[in-house]
């Protein structure tokens, strides 16, 4: 009891006179647990364009100011190198590739105005998990995880929205009859469009008006604003009392009201008293789009840009606000990205992370503590729905490597491409032969990974790589060539089982490095002669049954088996054939099965 009084009086020293019926400032008492929550996220931001981050040119005074007063990271990364699956990532905690927001799963690289699909329902925001705990929440800017009602902020746990659905260079309409062709992209209230085309020479200021009028509104807190700035993405536009005031030109003119942008809001926190129960967080989506010239940003001393899994496309400014939590004028080295502001977030606001298996971890205690040690150790570079490099602590090693914009060929790397990233940041000395224990752990890591998270389109585990260990109780196993479909299967090739009957079983091994619930994807094949499957793992049946029927010939994509128990070591899998479609005939009777292999998702 001692011990609770002594702490007692410490806090009130700390809090100085403590109110309990709050009537100075109930936004900083009633709430000193929750603290509000504002991220600020650019589009196609360089990691050498803010002045704090050494850009010659371009003045950030307000940016610098908010280094000074906090923290700035200088080994952060965002998700992906473009814009869709960067967000989801963001917003989800979860890499990509899990939400589905990738190439693979989707048409394009990003999603397109023509496109029906966006971030699933049942992915759970950063925005759901604050809702928790009562926080309001807004989305304002630039959102590009699906322009239809269902896909929204306000299907994603945000009260309310103001922004643009996609890109601001997307919906171009062509110049006629002498007049010049203009970008339509609508700007919508909730889910209803309000402008079209948008006026963009004053977004930035519109989405600074609508932030500050929703923390007005909500000062009594808690609160969670998302503020996604539909620039420097080209085409650029900046308001008039921005243009041609910077020695950078226009792109130096947006990053400037950007700034200014920034000074508003953290002037709002402070008049409204609330800077220190406020957390602001400022970064970028990727790298620079450097393929725009003098309309893109600077990578500064980082290698490549937007589009890659170089330095220059993934790691990017972050710079941490919080006065009186975050210490001032702290540069923080250690290792994190987007992934983790979900579960940080989580835990400033003490409330509960999603049942969904989540790749962030919670670095509160780096925000409050530039010496503290990252909880992260490992980041993995993906490139769509492809992992392209692993980091592991200083080192980085590239498996494949392609530069974008425009796309060039994709380059494998085997042995991989092996860089000290705390010595040489720029990528420009490739250590692989002199340090092969490090090349072979981080190879290691590549696989195990593989196997964890797999790829979309194909399977991580070939089964045709089984076929050694594989036992039948019926029919003949064969590897058969798919070079004529190519890249539709793994290694352009399939696991054939020819000349089985109903009740025959195929065990195939496999192989798991750590004990665990998993998700198991299949991938097989379609055709007129294929029968009716159903699988078995460590002697439970499983409920999905897959009918190997199609009118031609074609690959089923990764089916979902569930969740399955697996033991670390050997596991086994079994297919049964149980039929076949009325419809099935020609070689082996109809009963062929044709196998890809499968994905394994912790």
């Amino acid at each position: 009891m001692r011990n609770q009084t002594i702490i007692l009086t410490l806090l009130l020293l700390i809090f100085g006179h403590f109110d309990f019926n709050a009537s100075a400032h109930p936004e900083e008492v009633r709430k000193a647990g929750q603290p509000n929550i504002v991220v600020i996220f650019c589009d196609d931001l360089g990691y050498g364009d803010l002045s704090s981050y050494g850009n010659p040119t371009i003045k950030t005074p307000s940016l610098d100011k908010m280094a000074n007063e906090g923290m700035k990271f200088t080994q952060f990364y965002a998700a992906a190198s473009v814009c869709t699956p960067s967000r989801a990532g963001l917003l989800t905690g979860r890499y990509p590739i899990r939400t589905g927001m990738v190439k693979g799963y989707i048409p394009g690289r990003v999603l397109f105005p023509n496109d029906q699909t966006g971030l699933a329902p049942e992915e759970v925001t950063i925005a759901e998990v604050l809702k928790q705990k009562d926080y309001a929440t807004m989305a304002v800017g630039k959102w590009h995880l699906g322009h239809l009602p269902e896909f929204l902020p306000t299907a994603q746990g945000f009260d309310g929205y103001y922004g643009i659905p996609y890109s601001n260079d997307m919906d171009y309409v062509g110049g006629k009859d002498g007049k010049e062709g203009y970008w339509n992209v609508p700007l919508m209230r909730d889910t209803t469009i309000i402008e079209r085309p948008a006026v963009q020479e004053t977004l930035t200021k519109r989405y600074t008006e609508e932030a500050i009028k929703f923390i007005e509104q909500n000062k009594k807190g808690p609160f969670f604003l998302y503020l996604a700035h539909s620039m420097p993405h080209i085409p650029l536009f900046a308001s008039d009392d921005f243009r041609e005031t910077s020695a950078r030109g226009l792109y130096g003119d947006v990053i400037s009201e950007i700034d200014w942008s920034v000074g508003e809001i953290l002037s709002t926190l402070k008049k409204n008293k609330l800077g220190k129960n406020t957390l602001v967080i400022f970064t970028s989506d990727n790298g620079p789009w450097l393929v725009q010239k003098y309309h893109s940003g600077s990578a500064g001393p980082l290698r490549e840009g937007k589009g890659t899994t170089w330095e220059g496309g993934m790691r990017e400014p972050m710079i941490a606000w919080w006065p009186e939590h975050i210490p001032e004028g702290t540069i923080n080295t250690g290792l994190a990205t987007t992934l983790d502001l979900l579960p940080t977030f989580a835990s400033l606001a003490e409330t509960s992370l999603p049942e969904t298996k989540l790749d962030g971890y919670d670095i509160s205690p780096l925000l409050k503590n530039e010496n503290a040690e990252s909880p992260r150790e490992m980041f993995l570079y993906y490139r769509d729905d492809e992992i392209y490099a692993i980091r592991k602590g200083p080192w980085k090693a590239h498996f494949y490597t392609q530069t974008e914009y425009p796309a060039g060929p994709l380059v494998a790397h085997n042995p991989p491409l092996l860089y000290q990233l705390e010595h040489d940041f720029a990528e420009q000395i490739n250590v692989a032969e002199a340090y092969p224990k490090v090349v072979k752990e981080l190879t290691e890591e590549y696989e195990r990974s593989l196997n964890l998270m797999g790829l979309s389109k194909l399977p991580a585990i070939e089964a045709e790589e089984m076929i050694d260990d594989a036992t039948t109780t019926g029919g003949k196993l064969r590897v058969q060539k798919m070079s004529n479909f190519k890249k539709k299967w793994g290694n352009d090739q399939q696991l054939w089982w020819v000349e089985a009957r109903p009740g025959d079983r195929l065990s195939l091994p496999l192989e798991v490095f750590e004990k665990g619930t998993y998700e198991l994807l299949g991938f097989f094949t379609r055709a007129g002669d294929y029968g009716i499957i159903k699988l078995h793992v460590n002697g439970k049946e499983l409920p999905v049954i897959v009918d190997g029927y199609a009118n031609g010939l074609e690959h089923t994509g990764p089916l979902s088996f569930g969740k399955v128990e697996l033991d670390k070591g050997t596991n086994n899998i079994e297919i049964e054939l149980i039929g076949k479609d009325y419809r099935s005939s020609g070689y082996s009777q109809g009963y062929l099965v044709g196998i890809d292999g499968f994905t394994l998702r912790k």
